[in-house]
């Protein structure tokens, strides 16, 4: 794949597979939703200037959002790790049962010796 010099940058999102145009969708609405209510909290009302972050001196919360993130990372690593070995395991068994037929086709192809060239090829065809 090539690109032109002459590509604006929001042509690079464009390119066939990429998920930025759909993130952008979700993210933009998002992060314009917060500069609004930022601005409302701090710049538009005079107590929003004086609350302080209610999570400051109450460890608990922070200790109890910790160890719920931590718990929810490392269940869905687990599970991808599983996921991860099942498909190998999967891919290897298929391949097991191609290598089985291709041993079998090998098995009972003729012993003439006037057909070996044949013989020869189907091999070669099949294996490959």
């Amino acid at each position: 794949m090539t690109f032109k010099a002459t590509m604006a940058a929001w042509e690079y999102a464009r390119l066939q597979g990429s998920v930025a145009p759909k993130s952008v969708r979700w993210a933009a609405p998002c992060a314009i939703f917060a500069v609004i209510v930022h601005k409302t909290l701090h710049d538009w009302t005079d107590w929003g200037s004086n609350l302080e972050p209610p999570l400051s001196s109450d460890s608990t919360m922070w200790t109890l959002f910790s160890s719920i993130l931590g718990f929810l990372v490392v269940f869905r690593a687990q599970l991808s790790y599983a996921r991860y070995w099942e498909g190998i395991t999967l891919v290897e068994r298929a391949c097991a049962v191609w290598m089985n037929g291709v041993s079998n086709l090998f098995a009972f192809v003729s012993a003439d010796p006037k057909k070996q060239q044949e013989v020869n090829d189907f091999q070669h065809i099949t294996a490959r």
